[in-house]
């Protein structure tokens, strides 16, 4: 074994290298170099002879166990690769080269973590610009690049050209790149130095990409004279620092460098800075155009803010004041006037803003003997004027205020000047195309709005309440839905009186209080809430509805009538109510409601309101008069199936009289001979079994009739309480002698279960006719289940027989309750319709369910409070 004192004369050259070196042994160190030793952070003698692994983190060690035990069976392995040395300090990434030589085991151990924190620097700068184009703005790309480039501690510059020389903004400088005695070169600067063109910058301006391994002389010579001496001094006492300097580039032009300095810097790394510095261009172009889009929606809102306002001012000066607003917003102007004909050549100041000291009368007349304002009304484009060039009377006034700059706007409709509008600026201002031409568009707005605007005011409003009217009217005629109706109606009604909520209320099932069926607003929570009708003087609905007259209430803070609907609205502050009258006759209220403040409504307002109205009560009782038409063609349907069905039922009672007339007297005549026959022969006679044979047909021949007459002439029901539990138990009991022995049953009686109202002969035929049903559908034995209980959720008792037979096919369910069908050789299929029947005539009702191979299940509903006297008629 190696020691410290003596590592031998075979590793002697490893002793001088620079880079980590050991040999190992049977999976032990042999052998450590000085710089290994160094890098580690442990001594010679606490390495050698130990593991291996010694140096390696937990989490490498086991790898590496695994890569020298496949390298030891002869499989290839890469030589070269990283892991994580374990130091005093903490981790450490190296990167290893493992050469074989002989027993031994050559290992060169490279310290590596430099070139991760630069591959992750990199990594995150990449990041950073991509993450820029998705700002809006220039400044927010540039704070957000310098802030991004100060995390990751890299020293950054902006450079743009300026005449001969190149001007230095922002800049900052990590404290560590600087020693402590110049550290009035490190922090966040913004510097606005002009310097120098250094061979950097000029390389980099011209290839658009540059590297440099002298930073300190660099800086000297951008900045020249002592202040480069001391800078170059400062940055060379802390050390080697390099520099990569890319070109910015917007909309394909330079613009600017971006300089970025770090010590670990090499030229290997300008693609990466250079693919930043793209990336930085591209979010500049990005926030360009974003701004250039955003100046002209900007220009585009204000153009239509202004016609919106135009639309709706009720007179020109109700424009000034908000349209003089929407130029001061875009401009940034300090001051507007809006100068217009008085007559006799004469101006007059109509509307101004931000002027001082002197008066209209003053101004006007300076202003108008300039002649600028003709000048601008002959030209018909904005004018923009320095006061230095305006005669000394004006110009004097002017400057006295502080303004700079000037622009006249004419006012015109077809070619024709109405006035002129004159934006004030306390500072040079020239105007950009798009601002001239926004200027000269809202120029034609206040023009015609002046020209024309009361008789454009009166015929757009009589043309939108028609048209509203129209639509309307249009749109409750295309429906009978009641809920679309009310939509309708209430939205109509807002939008023609503009208020902010509306409600429709009619009528409850009652038809004691009115219930809020539809509404807009912002209280969706009282829907379904209810006012009451009687007194008519309770609220303003029933007053409404009582009178058939319209009701308003100009302030509910003062009106004693409103006490119910501001209980309901707090923040009602006026009223319009509307009944809904059809043929004199009222069906409703309709309720405009003020939120905003008290408010008288106009007449013309109640009159458009009113129309609403009664197109929406004409819409209702259309759809409840289409309403009544359906429901009487489904009442006079089910009539006719009812007259079809009793007429069928009269024709196949007296068929069914005929056939048992005609069928029991020869049958009476059967069983006579049989019986004399069987005393004739005797019981051993060898005729007997044909005897039996005889006599069993006869009775099936006579249970067929009495089947038949019970379908089509039932005997009238003789209804009374009786409870259902013993019923089912007599049926089961009837049906299980056809099968003794057979067939398990299982049974569920409720004790909870009252006495149901029927008629006991008929129910206990319906219970044995499901009862053998279900027997019969188990010919090789199976389960009989029968339940009797409350049915849940409803008024009714529920009978249940289920089997565990085949089940029924769904072609086969479909007709199990006709007349006359059957599965079975020697049924009559009159069983389940005998069932039904009994069943209907006492107001219940017969579920089924089967699948086939899981058996059949028949439920029976009856009524617990319905007396079944009164349901005869329908048989």
């Amino acid at each position: 074994m190696k020691t410290a004192a003596a590592p031998g004369a075979a590793y002697g050259p490893f002793e001088s290298m620079s880079v980590g070196v050991c040999v190992i042994r049977d999976g032990r160190f042999v052998y450590v170099n000085e710089a290994l030793v160094t890098m580690s952070g442990r001594p010679r003698e606490a390495v050698l002879g130990e593991a291996a692994t010694l140096l390696a983190s937990t989490a490498s060690a086991a790898e590496l166990d695994t890569r020298h035990a496949r390298r030891r069976r002869g499989e290839p392995v890469p030589t070269t690769y990283e892991t994580m040395l374990r130091t005093p300090e903490g981790e450490r990434r190296v990167e290893l080269t493992v050469i074989p030589s002989g027993a031994e085991w050559v290992v060169l151990v490279r310290d590596v973590s430099a070139r991760t924190r630069r591959r992750n620097v990199l990594q995150r700068l990449a990041e950073l610009g991509a993450s820029l184009p998705s700002l809006r703005t220039e400044a927010e790309v540039l704070r957000r690049m310098f802030s991004g480039v100060e995390e990751l501690g890299l020293a950054c510059a902006w450079l743009s050209p300026e005449h001969l020389g190149v001007r230095l903004g922002q800049t900052f400088v990590p404290p560590d790149m600087v020693p402590p005695d110049a550290a009035s070169l490190s922090g966040r600067w913004v510097r606005d130095i002009v310097g120098q063109w250094a061979p950097l910058l000029k390389r980099a301006w011209r290839d658009g990409a540059a590297f440099s391994n002298e930073l300190p002389q660099e800086a000297e010579r951008f900045l020249r004279g002592a202040r480069g001496v001391l800078v170059r001094q400062g940055l060379q006492r802390a050390g080697q620092t390099r520099a990569i300097a890319v070109r910015i580039d917007v909309e394909g032009q330079p613009r600017a460098m971006l300089a970025l300095m770090a010590d670990w810097l090499r030229e290997e790394e300008q693609p990466p800075v250079r693919l930043f510095g793209a990336q930085v261009s591209a979010a500049l172009d990005a926030a360009l155009t974003i701004s250039r889009l955003s100046a002209q929606n900007t220009a585009l809102a204000a153009l239509n803010r202004l016609a919106s306002v135009t639309a709706s001012a009720p007179h020109p000066q109700a424009l000034f004041a908000p349209g003089t607003d929407e130029i001061a917003d875009l401009l940034g102007c300090d001051a507007v006037t809006v100068l217009l004909p008085a007559g006799d050549g004469e101006v007059e100041l109509a509307y101004s803003r931000g002027l001082e000291g002197e008066g209209p009368e003053d101004f006007t007349r300076r202003w108008h003997a300039n002649g600028l304002c003709t000048q601008a009304q002959r030209e018909g484009v904005p004018l923009e004027r320095e006061v230095e060039s305006f005669p000394d009377d004006l110009s004097e006034a002017l400057r006295r205020q502080g303004f700079r700059s000037v622009v006249i706007v004419p006012l015109r409709v077809r070619s024709r000047g109405v006035g002129t509008l004159t934006a004030l600026f306390r500072r040079r201002r020239p105007l950009t195309p798009l601002e001239r031409e926004t200027l000269q568009a809202m120029g034609s707005h206040f023009g015609a709005a002046i020209e024309s605007h009361r008789l454009l005011h009166e015929l757009r409003g009589r043309a939108e309440d028609l048209a509203l009217l129209h639509e309307v009217a249009k749109a409750l005629a295309a429906t009978l839905e009641l809920d679309k109706l009310l939509h309708i109606g209430v939205t109509s009604l807002a939008r023609i009186v503009d208020t902010q909520d509306a409600y429709v209320f009619l009528p409850d099932s009652s038809g004691e209080r009115l219930q809020l069926r539809a509404m807009m607003g912002e209280h969706a929570e009282l829907l379904g809430r209810t006012l009451p009708l009687i007194p008519a003087d309770t609220s303003l609905a029933s007053m409404a509805f009582h009178a058939r007259e319209v009701v308003m209430v100009e302030d509910t803070s003062s009106d004693l009538r409103v006490n119910e609907e501001v209980r309901l609205l707090p923040d009602a502050r006026a009223f319009l109510v509307l009944p809904l009258v059809v043929h004199e006759r009222p069906m409703g209220v309709m309720m405009a409601v003020e939120t905003r403040r008290p408010r008288r409504f106009t007449s013309a307002e109640v009159e458009r309101a009113s129309a609403i109205a009664n197109q929406l009560a004409l819409a209702r009782e259309g759809a409840r008069l289409v309403e009544d038409l359906q429901a009487s063609y489904v009442e006079l349907a089910r009539t006719q199936a009812q007259l079809v069905r009793r007429e069928r039922l009269a024709a196949l009672g007296e068929l069914s009289a005929v056939v048992a007339h005609e069928v029991r007297n020869p049958l009476g005549a059967i069983f006579n001979s049989v019986a004399t026959i069987r005393r004739i022969v005797g019981p051993d006679s060898a005729a007997v079994p044909l005897l039996d044979i005889v006599g069993e047909e006869s009775d099936r021949l006579n249970r067929i009739v009495a089947d038949l007459l019970t379908f089509a002439r039932p005997p009238a029901p003789h209804p009374y309480a009786v409870p259902l539990s013993p019923l089912v138990e007599d049926a089961v009991r009837g049906a299980l002698a056809e099968a003794p022995g057979q067939v398990r049953v299982e049974m569920d009686l409720a004790d909870d279960v009252p006495s149901v109202t029927v008629d006991e002969r008929m129910m206990r035929q319906a219970f044995l006719n499901l009862a053998i049903n279900a027997v019969q559908a188990m010919p090789q034995g199976g389960v009989l289940r029968a339940s009797v209980r409350r049915a849940p959720g409803t008024p009714e008792v529920e009978v249940q027989f289920a089997d565990s037979g085949p089940g029924i096919s769904p072609d086969v369910r479909a007709r199990i309750f006709e007349p006359f069908f059957t599965t079975k050789a020697k049924g009559t299929g009159l069983g389940l319709a005998v069932v039904k029947r009994i069943i209907e005539s006492h107001q219940g009702r017969v579920d089924m369910e089967s699948q086939p191979g899981q058996g059949t299940t028949f439920r029976l509903y009856l009524p617990l409070d319905t007396p079944a006297s009164v349901a005869h008629e329908g048989w």
